[in-house]
């Protein structure tokens, strides 16, 4: 497969990217990490330091007023204009490479994954807890591999795939006992307040216009679901585990709306061998599996080109891979000609 290879300049806006989100997002957790609001309540002739952690919430006073309150009231005065000041330079500046990157014709995402990611961002959940997968983890492996699939490749179906990591090798997190965070549903009720669980498949939510929202797990961590998550996944998806395998990409790209759209995906090669197997799979829609071969031969064929050193097609990789995928790799190897190369990168004879 012949791929559009980005220009310098587009790998330095994708590289520009990366650090104006990162920066957005620290900007939007320090401001929400400030109570919502903190005012002067007068009751009975005194003044008393009234605080509420989040808009909606009922107002706590915190004492009446003195020395020690004022003090505390003009110090949240300066951290909240300070914390603001800061949203505001992080997305002009972001919105700026956004105009940038948008002109180079580098990939997009849909807009509704987008903003489902760039809410799991903020709430600490991308990459610890969950990651894409599916079509909508492509962009990130273009934007690794500084090139583009060919047409039709990457195009999104009308739904989106996350996959539990928590617990996994590949989760970002290094803390065994990190806080729990905000659920997936609260993550995509704050996006779209019509989501709401399927109830003939509670793995599954929708919203009001049929958009789906699925929730993989695999079984080796299906204990570390927090018990406030909605979604009642199925623990029997064996072939999960493989997409834990690996090293985990990130990267941000720009949706469709024109707004930051941050992508945890699994390792390229064992995404590209999974959507091989399901292009096998005997349950798997007719319609699905020819678009399954092309993505798995397409992202693997990318990898090979394009990913040689950080994600390597070598001996010690094909010796890992289960019995149910070393086929699926040979057979795709026999169709390209390609020897498998010892993990010194010199080949097999």
């Amino acid at each position: 497969m012949i791929f559009e290879v980005f220009s310098d300049e587009a790998l330095r806006l994708c590289a520009n990217l990366d650090q104006r989100h990162d920066a957005w997002t620290a900007a939007v957790r320090n401001l929400d990490a400030l109570p919502s609001s903190m005012y002067w309540v007068t009751k009975d002739g005194r003044d008393y330091l009234t605080v509420k952690p989040r808009a909606g919430d009922h107002g706590k006073s915190q004492g009446a007023r003195s020395s020690e309150t004022e003090a505390r009231f003009t110090a949240y005065q300066a951290q909240r204009a300070a914390a603001r000041a800061a949203l505001a330079e992080t997305k002009a500046a972001l919105l700026d490479t956004i105009r940038s990157y948008r002109g180079h014709r580098l990939p997009m995402a849909a807009y509704r994954p987008a903003a489902i990611l760039r809410e799991l961002d903020v709430q600490g959940l991308l990459g610890n807890d969950l990651l894409v997968v599916g079509t909508n983890a492509f962009a990130a492996y273009e934007i690794e591999a500084g090139a583009r699939f060919s047409a039709g490749i990457a195009d999104e179906t009308d739904d989106f795939d996350l996959s539990w990591c928590r617990g996994s090798r590949v989760s970002l997190s290094t803390a065994s006992d990190r806080p729990l965070g905000s659920s997936l549903m609260r993550v995509l009720k704050a996006v779209d307040a019509s989501f709401a669980i399927n109830k003939g498949r509670p793995y599954q939510a929708l919203d009001r216009s049929g958009y789906e929202v699925e929730l993989l797990v695999a079984p080796s961590i299906f204990r570390t679901l927090p018990e406030n998550e909605v979604f009642e996944p199925l623990p029997v998806s064996q072939e999960q585990e493989w997409l834990l395998q690996g090293r985990v990409v990130r990267h941000v790209v720009v949706s469709r709306d024109l707004k930051s759209c941050p992508i945890c995906a699994p390792d390229p090669r064992w995404m590209a061998l999974h959507k091989l197997w399901l292009a096998a799979k005997p349950e798997r829609k007719a319609t699905k599996r020819p678009k399954d071969r092309k993505q798995g031969e397409a992202l693997l064929d990318l990898v090979r080109e394009r990913m040689p050193i950080s994600y390597p097609l070598d001996v010690d990789f094909v010796l890992d891979l289960p019995d149910e995928l070393r086929p699926l790799f040979d057979a795709w190897a026999a169709s390209r000609g390609f020897m498998p190369g010892k993990a010194d990168g010199s080949l097999l004879r």
